[in-house]
């Protein structure tokens, strides 16, 4: 009895505290958080196609991979607003971001990335101007190929790309990069959308009202929301080469990885959502060409995915990218772990 008490005392306890950070942020009625800008070395005034890129890192460092990562961007032929959520001032990386960027902003960490890409919009002089926008943060690394190639099967079959979707709660583009067309971007309910954004200090409720809630919200406004790897092919694949045993056949398979395959292919077969950016990241990255792995996998593989400290291997068989820019920074930011 004491158990259930305590459990229902705890479940109470959480409850109450969503319910007030869902009022606080329904309070913070600031129009942004930002504290310090910077102009940077290239210019935003005649600029058709802007990337909004959200740093964060509590040292305030800005790290290898990320300046590859903008200058993959500027490659593409997006001008970029760096913003940075980081509580320290990082002005002994200034020198080498400002000549990437056409304007470099310091905030407040509040609202997570969807109040760094709001105040990142809100600095943009004429949205309504843009082709094209794009919204990625440091959260992955990457790209491990030219972003050109990959950014030209983007589209007007869609309003709105991800690189990856998900289905958890309900389906939606995973925010870690985003690119809205024009139609997407003057479409008077998606303004709203962004107008009505509040500063919430919960990641959960950031990834249901804004994550979720963006795709989802858009759908409603007619407009089309598309993965370039989406989860169902991804699913198909997978679940083919086992069906075809192509995988479970395979001499190098060791009977962990097989046991591996056969959960995966019975989740897949059930319906139920995985993330493939954790479970697929290798088949996505050495088959399907994706140019991006996510930070989270390799620094905490909260899904316990076999085999992980072959990431190296497989980014360097497939593509030129130099892997030492992900491990320098494993390297200055992992703590008791071996990857």
């Amino acid at each position: 009895m004491f158990r259930r008490a305590a459990s229902a005392a705890f479940r109470l306890a959480l409850t109450i505290g969503r319910i007030a950070e869902f009022i606080r942020g329904f309070l913070r009625f600031r129009r942004n958080y930002i504290i310090r800008r910077w102009t940077g070395a290239r210019s935003l005034a005649d600029a058709r196609r802007i990337a909004i890129f959200v740093h964060y890192d509590r040292r305030g460092r800005v790290h290898d991979y990320v300046i590859h990562y903008l200058n993959a961007l500027v490659k593409a032929g997006f001008e970029i607003v760096f913003v940075s959520n980081s509580p320290r001032a990082f002005r002994e990386s200034l020198p080498t971001i400002r000549p990437l960027c056409g304007l470099v902003l310091q905030r407040k960490n509040i609202g997570y990335d969807f109040g760094a890409y709001k105040d990142g919009m809100l600095a943009i002089p004429d949205l309504a101007r843009l082709d094209e926008l794009i919204f990625a943060n440091d959260s992955a690394y990457g790209p491990f190929s030219d972003l050109a190639p990959l950014l030209a099967r983007c589209d007007d079959s869609a309003a709105i790309w991800g690189i990856t979707d998900s289905w958890d709660s309900r389906y939606h583009l995973q925010s870690y990069f985003l690119l809205f067309k024009k139609e997407a971007l003057t479409n008077p309910r998606m303004l709203r959308f962004w107008c009505k954004l509040r500063y919430f200090q919960s990641k959960r409720l950031i990834i249901r009202k804004y994550e979720v809630g963006l795709s989802q919200e858009a759908m409603r406004s007619g407009l089309r929301c598309s993965a370039l790897f989406p989860q169902r092919r991804v699913a198909e694949a997978v679940s083919s080469a086992v069906l075809n045993n192509k995988l479970l056949k395979s001499e190098a398979l060791s009977e962990q990885h097989r046991a591996y395959l056969l959960r995966m292919f019975d989740a897949v077969n059930h319906g139920s959502p995985l993330n493939i950016t954790h479970f697929f990241w290798d088949y996505l990255i050495a088959d399907l060409g994706c140019p991006f792995l996510k930070r989270e996998l390799l620094a905490f593989n909260p899904m316990g995915v076999p085999f992980l400290h072959q990431w190296q291997n497989v980014i360097e068989r497939t593509t030129d990218y130099d892997t030492d820019l992900i491990a320098r920074h494993l390297e200055a930011t992992i703590r008791d772990r071996a990857i």
